[in-house]
């Protein structure tokens, strides 16, 4: 079984991880493929390390009445999502979206739902019924990076914060 550099088993965290950026300078295209109207903010960056598990992302109303999507990106690239500094395009793939709306006041926030897994997390939800909670956390391999990037031709100035919490292996 594989261990991280720490000799924990896969899924034991080593340090905690909460990142807060804003979306304000952000840019991306109606399209989710990132390209040349891209320019996102790095949310977690695992090219230089042995990865991480994010359990929770979620957006944070920072204006009332403000409405639009944040697209989240795994990329290969800790330095630029679309082009890369050499001008070619970075290896950077749609993961998902996340939308807010424009009713929620100030200080709301949006969780994205991550991908079902299997391995354990911090919280385990509630069970529904007879089921038994499943687990969702987003497992960030070494050597990858991910972005985020509000869905707008321009910065805005209203858009709001994204949040990501889990752990650093």
């Amino acid at each position: 079984m594989a261990q991280t550099s720490t000799n924990k088993l896969p899924l034991l965290i080593d340090r905690p991880l909460l990142r807060v950026v804003p979306l304000l300078a952000t840019t991306s295209p109606a399209t989710p493929e990132p390209g040349t109207g891209s320019n996102g903010v790095l949310l977690c960056d695992c090219t230089d390390n042995d990865g991480a598990i994010l359990d929770t992302i979620f957006l944070i109303q920072r204006v009332a009445a403000t409405t639009g999507f944040c697209n989240l990106y795994l990329s290969s690239s800790n330095t630029a999502l679309g082009l890369s500094a050499s001008g070619g395009v970075a290896d950077a793939q749609f993961l998902g979206r996340i939308s807010l709306n424009g009713s929620l006041p100030v200080g709301s926030f949006v969780l994205w739902v991550a991908p079902a897994i299997l391995g354990p997390v911090p919280h385990s939800g509630e069970n529904i019924g007879n089921q038994p909670p499943q687990f969702n956390a987003l497992l960030v391999p070494s050597g990858m990076a991910i972005w985020a990037a509000w869905g707008s031709a321009a910065p805005d100035p209203n858009a709001p914060n994204i949040a990501a919490q889990g752990g650093w292996y």
